[in-house]
């Protein structure tokens, strides 16, 4: 017995041996080599059954049960089937009392095993040496129980003399068996995906332009990677055994074995750029080196990888040079101020132009805020939402007119433009474009104010009063507020330009104006119509037209009197009088010209009652 159970031991490891080979063989036709594998797992079988342990004519006994299993279990469904029919049909062949039974315990075996699979692979079961013997001990007894149906006396023999050397032996066997085919399929896996890495390195290598090669400490090539072109381009050895110094100029392969000292001592990567001296012209690269970890052929080595950036190197110099036309360019511009600034308000650009229309110098610009610098306190709150927005959105802030301040607080009013600037791998800006419209301002100013007001008196002119008096009109419609026109015009005007000329004419309509003023309050309107004459507009006298007519009379009355006081003109006293004719206003019961003419006739009532005194037209009217 001890012979067979010896070559049921060689029969197993013969059958680990074809199976792993079998399995390597046919790695690319998975199909095909489980096909073979069930051939080798049914021939095993046969093998066994050739030379098997006897207990009766048609009665033996062989280590199939053991093989069978493991086929299902390693193997799956299509080994199994082949292996079970091929044992089956050569155990049928050899017939005997035991072959039904025989034909049964195969079935079983070939079940159980897929049934291990099946529970291997839903629930995780181990395949360890302790599932495999447990598993191992309950397919025997499941054998030995079939052993049962042979005839009684076939049984008692084999229950007295085999039953337990069978359950001892075989369930051993069975994990043994399994722990090996467990390691040939893990071998296998190994196998897989030590190919698959290798493929998938080997076409990542050969697919990127960049040279890849393996070096020592002198930069002596030890494996290469890369495409020839790639390696050739870009100053890399292009042989084993090639140095760096045998393809770049001594200075720049001195740099790059330092590259390589400096990684394998330091352990971590490091690169440089570089450049080579091709017939196209000058490339240049930039090469990472990066410790392998292990040694090469006894020697320490790094990985090298050098990449082709002459593009990039090429496309930073245009921009760079761009940057410095565009930063000359504006900072020589006499009359277009350019700042910049960061999303936190710090300065980061500020030109000639800017120098000159905020009175801050480059070195005290830069690095300030924004806030700071330029913009008045009423702003500061609006101005920052308006940044905070561009920088978050990168909409450009609307331009428009703005009244900035200068350095020494002063207004000064500018068209701002806005432009948001970013750089990849820079901080984004904002450029603010600002021309100085002062001129511009004042000049419309001017305009406006000689549109409106008398160029002599600076007091307002016909087309202001007009649009006061509608206002103070339609106020009063509103609210019941009673106003009053007083028509103003100096007596013997005349006599002064004629005797004096007009130069001393001009002088007393000018401190006319000024005494005119000094009588009213100042929400108050007084304005000259031409010549000599003024009307004064006062706003709000009560609801009442009495009341409304004794407050204008008062008003009147001390205008008369700080007319008459002496005047100095040309350093020769002079003493001047006035007529005024008083009209009240009350909602828009009058158009403004009948307002004005009502007043010009009260005046002209009391230069005809005398002269230097006050009629109210609607008072005598009434």
């Amino acid at each position: 017995m001890f012979v067979e159970l010896v070559k049921g031991a060689a029969l197993l490891l013969a059958l680990c041996f074809l199976h792993g080979a079998n399995m390597r063989l046919w790695r690319r036709h998975p199909r095909v080599g489980k096909a073979f594998s069930g051939l080798i797992f049914g021939g095993i079988c046969i093998v066994g059954m050739l030379s098997p342990l006897t207990i009766s004519p048609g009665v033996i006994i062989d280590a199939r049960s053991v093989v069978l299993c493991m086929a299902g279990l390693f193997g799956g469904t299509t080994v199994a089937l082949i292996a079970g029919v091929l044992s089956a049909g050569w155990r049928l062949w050899l017939g005997g009392a035991g072959a039904l039974v025989g034909v049964l315990s195969i079935t079983t075996c070939v079940a159980a095993g897929l049934a291990y699979r099946y529970a291997r692979h839903r629930w995780r079961l181990g395949v360890g040496i302790w599932p495999l013997l447990v598993f191992g001990l309950l397919l025997h007894l499941a054998v030995v129980g079939l052993f049962q149906a042979l005839p009684a006396e076939v049984a008692a023999r084999i229950n007295e003399t085999v039953a337990v050397p069978y359950l001892m032996i075989f369930p051993v066997a069975t994990a043994l068996l399994g722990v090996l085919l467990r390691d040939v399929e893990q071998r296998q896996a190994t196998d897989l995906a030590l190919a698959g890495s290798a493929a998938r390195l080997r076409a990542i290598t050969q697919a990127i332009p960049d040279a890849l090669v393996v070096l020592d400490a002198q930069g002596r090539c030890m494996e290469l990677f890369s495409r020839d072109d790639g390696v050739h381009a870009a100053g890399a050895p292009q042989r084993v055994g090639q140095r760096m110094h045998d393809m770049l100029p001594f200075g720049e392969a001195q740099r790059l074995v330092q590259l390589l000292q400096d990684t394998l001592a330091s352990g971590t990567p490091h690169k440089l750029e570089y450049t080579v001296y091709t017939p196209s012209g000058i490339r240049y690269f930039e090469g990472r080196v990066q410790s392998l970890g292990t040694q090469v052929n006894g020697q320490a080595a790094v990985l090298f990888l050098a990449r082709d950036i002459t593009e990039r190197w090429q496309a930073q110099q245009a921009l760079h040079e761009s940057e410095l036309r565009f930063r000359s360019l504006l900072l020589g511009i006499p009359a277009v101020s350019v700042q910049g600034y960061r999303a936190d308000g710090t300065t980061t650009y500020w030109n000639k132009a800017s120098e000159e229309l905020y009175g801050y110098t480059e070195q005290e610009a830069l690095g300030k805020n924004l806030l700071e610098l330029i913009i008045p306190e009423p702003m500061h709150e609006a101005v920052a939402t308006h940044v905070a927005h561009m920088f978050s959105s990168g909409e450009p802030i609307p331009a428009g007119e703005l009244r900035l301040k200068r350095k020494d607080g002063s207004p000064v009013d500018v068209f701002s433009s806005h432009a948001y600037v970013n750089v990849p791998g820079q901080e984004p800006e904002m450029f603010c474009i600002d021309i100085d419209i002062s001129r511009r301002k004042a000049a419309e100013e001017e305009a406006r104010r000689l549109a409106l007001y008398d160029t002599l008196t600076q007091l307002p002119n016909r087309r202001l009063l007009t649009d006061r008096l509608e206002q103070v009109m339609a106020a009063s419609s509103r609210s019941g507020q009673i106003a009053a026109t007083l028509f103003v015009d100096l007596d013997h005007f005349k006599a002064l330009n004629d005797s004096r000329g007009h130069a001393m004419g001009d002088l007393l309509l000018r401190e006319v104006a000024l005494r005119l003023r000094a009588c009213v309050r100042e929400q108050d309107t007084v304005a000259r119509l031409g010549g000599d004459e003024f009307i004064v507009l006062l706003q709000s006298l009560g609801q009442d037209a009495a009341e409304a007519t004794s407050k204008a009379r008062t008003v009147g009355e001390s205008m008369l009197a700080a007319l008459r006081a002496p005047y100095e003109l040309g350093g020769q006293p002079y003493h001047c009088e006035a007529s005024i004719g008083v009209s009240l206003v009350s909602g828009h019961s009058q158009t403004v010209d009948e307002v004005l003419r009502q007043a010009d006739n009260a005046m002209y009532q009391a230069k005809t009652m005398g002269r230097n005194r006050l009629h109210v037209y609607l008072a005598d009217a009434g």
